[in-house]
């Protein structure tokens, strides 16, 4: 199967192509049966701008993985590729990281966060490159190395969360979005107290990784950072609990043109938010939408009995994150000591997540076969 990856895509998003075998990737777009192309504007301007690159037997493929928001359905995605293109071709396929994507003739359910975070963490020396990658730039093995897991009686908590500034990154509907808002209403929270390492906003200060290089610190510390780093297992070790918002925190689409109704149009996904913590070995407090824990739950990742996580069910998202906030508190309220004896009694489930990354199989080698048969659908069904 010859494919074209479009230059706009990005090396972090050609990731895993590049490390299946079953894929031919050629530098001539005439020569390729796929090109792979990007959702957002500016590469799709970039290519309306080149059509002459996309031919008539082009199949479209669209890797949209990455911080996939509560306004933004995969319908969205798919049409707007379609629509750019209809002219030349009408051969579209979506790649998503919904976890509620079922057999579609034009989605293909990929989780590229869980194969990430397990190739980082468990197997940095698989023979690519991950150094230059879109958000790891001059990373290096020692960033993303395993440490024994064991706690100091420090601190309680540990949110590693950002609060961009608008007017800075120059996006407001960024900074405006439901999980920025709830960001910001948990940080006020933990920092009434002392009990949490938590990032300082004003100065754009964040945790550094192991290794830490002085490469590294615009993309981690810089007012335009964000890149994706772990933090430094020191971090880990003398905290017990991460608390954070997940990308998607809302049930609620706001988007106006929804062609579907079927599970698709909720996008539930898990990102490296959650899988750092449960590979570094901490215990996890998410705040996101409706059904994350039981998502997290299915992987095969437990979770102790001393942190309430009933909220998890409630579909309101001002009741769920009322919810959230009161296990939050009970948390606080808890002395310290007693806290302490819980998580280090419960250290045999911090190893047992860890274990998840390196028992579940990397799903990338079942690409080619998922685009195989979106393609052969299509084209029994000319595409319609």
């Amino acid at each position: 199967m010859n494919i074209f990856i479009s230059p706009h895509v990005g090396q972090n998003h050609s990731l895993f192509f590049e490390m299946n075998t079953d894929f031919n990737i050629v530098q001539d777009s005439d020569q390729a049966d796929i090109l792979v192309v990007f959702p957002n504007d500016q590469p799709l301007i970039a290519l309306k701008n080149n059509k002459e690159m996309i031919k008539p037997h082009h199949v479209l493929l669209v890797p949209e993985l990455f911080h996939i928001d509560n306004d933004h359905n995969i319908w969205h995605y798919y049409n707007n590729v379609k629509s750019k293109f209809i002219d030349i071709t009408n051969k579209v396929i979506i790649m998503h990281t919904n976890l509620g994507i079922k057999d579609e003739p034009n989605l293909v359910y990929y989780d590229h966060l869980f194969d990430r975070q397990k190739l980082y963490c468990t197997d940095y020396d698989a023979g690519i490159n991950l150094s230059g990658r879109v958000w790891t730039y001059h990373s290096t093995k020692e960033m993303y190395a395993l440490h024994y897991i064991h706690k100091r009686p420090y601190k309680k908590f540990l949110a590693l969360m950002r609060i961009y500034n608008s007017h800075l990154r120059g996006n407001a509907d960024l900074a405006l979005s439901p999980r920025m808002i709830y960001r910001k209403r948990i940080k006020e929270i933990l920092n009434m107290t002392d009990q949490s390492f938590t990032s300082d906003d004003n100065t754009s200060a964040s945790f550094l990784p192991d290794d830490a290089n002085s490469l590294i610190l615009p993309n981690v510390c810089g007012t335009f950072g964000g890149s994706w780093f772990p933090v430094s297992h020191v971090y880990y070790d003398s905290s017990l609990i991460s608390v954070y918002t997940e990308t998607v925190v809302s049930n609620n689409l706001t988007w106006e043109t929804v062609e579907s109704n079927d599970n698709n149009n909720k996008v539930s996904t898990i990102t490296e938010k959650t899988f750092d913590p449960l590979i570094q070995g901490n215990f996890i407090l998410p705040f996101g939408y409706s059904g994350l824990i039981k998502d997290i739950l299915d992987y095969g990742f437990k979770l102790p009995t001393w942190i309430d996580y009933s909220y998890d069910t409630i579909q309101d998202d001002e009741e769920r994150f009322a919810g959230f906030t009161t296990s939050l508190q009970k948390l606080i309220d808890c002395p310290h000591d007693v806290l302490f004896q819980q998580a280090t009694n419960d250290i045999g489930i911090l190893e047992h997540n860890r274990s998840i990354f390196f028992s579940r199989p990397y799903m990338y080698p079942t690409l080619v076969d998922k685009i195989k048969s979106c393609i052969e659908y299509n084209e029994a069904n000319d595409w319609q």
